[in-house]
């Protein structure tokens, strides 16, 4: 059952109202500090109109919405970190985007990182210390969730992920040995780039809004992550040379 088609136009036309105020409080906000021409003028306008319908298309379908996001976050992510990839090898082995790959990649963030990590973000959000939520306290035990709970969960679920869509035993052995050879590793990179980002998030990004910020920064991840491959690449390199 739910309420009566009044009642429901009527809680629909108040959920839109009150999104118009969120924009049109961001909107004033933005203007107040950039006041410098016509261009940025329209750069604000363009940014608070797309906020206002992410966050009306959130109102209205918050799981679709949030996995199309990841669909998308995780598409450019992955062709981000394909093109600085090639853009530094050095064999020019002429390969270019593999855009298996990225669909896969995509594939993953849309059917399993969006609903997942909406269930455990709204998860860490009802039950760490609800009642003061971007306290000091909060963010930390938040945070330490994040990185000790939930990110070895996601790293092996993505290279369960990758496996299958390979072919390989996932069951069968292939992900232990996978695990066993980069699961500490992939965690010890990971541990040294996102908490900073998930204190910002944790104490400033409102919570349906979680997974957009979260799928932005995977893309600066991934050039992140192509700088650390390029770091190991020269260290190996003056290693063999020195040997």
């Amino acid at each position: 059952h739910g309420p009566p088609p009044v009642g429901r136009m009527a809680a629909l036309t108040a959920t839109a109202s009150q999104v118009k105020l969120r924009h049109r409080s961001r909107v004033e906000t933005l203007a107040g500090l950039n006041r410098r021409g016509r261009g940025r003028s329209g750069v604000i306008r363009c940014s608070a109109g797309f906020i206002e319908s992410y966050e009306l298309a959130l109102e209205a379908s918050p799981l679709l919405v949030k996995s199309t996001t990841s669909l998308v976050g995780f598409l450019v992510a992955d062709l981000v970190a394909q093109g600085l990839s090639s853009s530094r090898r050095e064999d020019k082995d002429g390969r270019g985007i593999d855009l298996t790959r990225s669909g896969r990649n995509a594939l993953f963030g849309f059917a399993l990182y969006g609903p997942c990590s909406s269930w455990w973000y709204g998860l860490l959000d009802q039950y760490v210390l609800p009642e003061d939520p971007t306290s000091a306290l909060a963010v930390a035990a938040k945070v330490a969730a994040d990185q000790v709970a939930w990110a070895p969960v996601l790293v092996t679920t993505l290279f369960a992920w990758d496996l299958a869509w390979n072919g390989d035993n996932v069951v069968g052995g292939g992900l232990q040995k996978k695990l066993g050879a980069d699961l500490l590793d992939t965690l010890k990179v990971n541990w040294s780039f996102w908490p900073v980002f998930h204190v910002l998030n944790f104490r400033f990004v409102p919570p349906g809004d979680r997974i957009l910020y979260i799928n932005a920064v995977q893309v600066l991840y991934n050039v992140f992550l192509c700088y650390k491959a390029s770091e190991r690449s020269d260290e190996d390199e003056k290693a063999e040379r020195s040997g």
